[in-house]
């Protein structure tokens, strides 16, 4: 049926209302979008947690050891002796804190009931602050197959570390140490770097440490016939507190020993403050002089980047009575190279090593009797003690990096020593006294060790800062 005119003339009325509709709908919404509506936002439920402190711990590595005592067990080892132990705990007034000494377990030492083993430290927060927490150990051996002073700093149990010393070659005995402090076993693998780049040794992985235990492994079983090996610890599950044992003999004489602790981590700068470099021929007895590629004093470097890496080496005379060197060097990554640094005159350095790669390094310096290794360590955060472990006139080392200078206060078992200024970019040399406690306050930023010398005598260890503590969290609740 065809529409009619008068139901045509309603239709268009209803689109045109529809259409005008429509066109005021629109209108309303871009007006809507125009006005300034208030907003309501409801903040999400959190609240700050700030972890509660915990005990400062550290653990001192036990007493010398040698290999091969009894020939029917050739790898066993052997104590030679025990270590002195010297420690102390102050609060935030320097108030002294008691500290608690617990032997660990050595199963692998064969005379560790008769000569003790490793140590830990703790000691309990004051109130809501941590403790200053310091710990060094000493012995001087005099066997058959291994002698001279080793002092060694009781150092936190960490997950990865750096070995920078040691030797796997003819007359060389380097054992590594781990310590599980903790109540957790450990699995420790061990990757070892040499002249010739990363070593394939079997038996590295999966060692485990027993919680509140010490592990025993020579590395010349791992990587035998190495002259410059450089070793990462890496543990999961329970965390270890590692170093090194390194010994020598020379024909039928001894020529030293030293405990190597962990060096500073990777990093494209690095600094040794306290390398002594005796007077030639600077002996406590009648032995032969060790020959001139080893007494020379010498750096040992790895570089952890994929690329080659330029290293400049700086050493600064620490005490003015000797000159200062530098050199620019060019090394290959992976590979743990000799720095030789012949030429250097008697006297007290400190190394800084700037490089365009992450790089690890320690030094290493000798007398006719003995030999000290020297590592690197990262700046202070702020006040700090030093433990100083009885030995041969012990010196303290605080080099400045900053750019401006610090005064720090040096304080020994209470008694402040007069003022002090470290300039920037120099070092400060600070004598101590053999077992005592050494407190630094405002020594934040500086690089610290303690060295000892003399009577033929030589050895050091890095006054390394605390760990890291736990930060607060926010923690969102649902």
């Amino acid at each position: 049926m065809m529409p009619t005119k008068r139901r045509m003339a309603l239709a268009g009325a209803r689109v045109g209302v529809g259409v005008a509709g429509i066109a005021v709908a629109a209108a309303t919404v871009a007006g809507a979008a125009l006005v300034d509506w208030p907003s309501l936002a409801a903040p999400v439920p959190s609240a700050v947690i700030t972890p509660e402190p915990d005990q400062q711990s550290r653990v001192c590595p036990g007493p010398l050891l040698t290999l091969a005592e009894d020939s029917s067990q050739a790898s066993a080892a052997t104590s030679v002796g025990g270590a002195q132990n010297e420690y102390g705990a102050i609060d935030a007034q320097s108030t002294p804190v008691p500290v608690q000494a617990t032997p660990l377990m050595a199963a692998d030492n064969a005379d560790a009931d008769a000569d003790g083993s490793p140590v830990l430290l703790q000691a309990d927060p004051a109130g809501s602050t941590l403790p200053q927490l310091a710990g060094s150990q000493s012995q001087t051996a005099s066997a058959e197959t291994i002698g001279g002073l080793a002092v060694a700093a009781c150092t936190e149990a960490v997950g990865d570390a750096w070995l920078v010393g040691g030797s796997t070659d003819l007359g060389h005995t380097s054992l590594v140490l781990l310590s599980n402090p903790s109540t957790v076993a450990a699995t420790v693998n061990l990757t070892v770097y040499g002249e010739t780049g990363q070593v394939d040794a079997p038996g590295s992985t999966g060692i485990l440490v027993q919680p509140g235990s010490q592990r025993i492994v020579s590395l010349a079983g791992l990587a035998p016939n190495v002259n410059s090996p450089v070793v990462r610890v890496q543990s999961r599950g329970g965390q270890v507190a590692a170093s090194l044992e390194e010994s020598v003999v020379q024909g039928i004489e001894t020529a030293g020993v030293e405990l190597v602790g962990a060096t500073n981590a990777p990093a494209a700068e690095q600094i040794i403050p306290g390398i002594v470099v005796p007077r030639p021929g600077a002996t406590s007895g009648e032995g032969d002089a060790p020959p001139a590629e080893v007494a020379a004093p010498s750096a040992r470097v790895l570089t952890l980047g994929d690329e080659p890496a330029t290293v400049q080496v700086g050493l600064i005379s620490e005490d003015g009575a000797s000159t200062g060197t530098s050199l620019q060097i060019q090394l290959q990554p992976g590979l743990a190279t000799k720095v030789p640094l012949d030429g250097l005159a008697p006297g007290r350095y400190t190394m800084r090593l700037t490089a365009d790669q992450p790089i690890v390094a320690a030094a290493r310096t000798t007398t006719t009797d003995d030999f000290a290794w020297f590592t690197a360590s990262a700046p202070q955060k702020g006040d700090f003690l030093v433990a100083v472990a009885d030995g041969v006139d012990p010196t303290l080392h605080l080099f400045n990096p900053g750019t401006a200078d610090a005064k720090p206060v040096v304080t020994q078992d209470g008694a402040a020593s007069a003022p002090l200024t470290v300039p920037a970019g120099q070092a400060a040399v600070v004598p101590v006294a053999p077992g005592s406690l050494v407190s630094v306050t405002d020594g934040a930023g500086l690089v610290g060790s303690v060295s000892y010398s003399g009577d033929g005598l030589l050895s050091a260890f890095a006054v390394t800062p605390p760990g890291a503590l736990a930060a607060p969290i926010t923690v969102y609740t649902h």
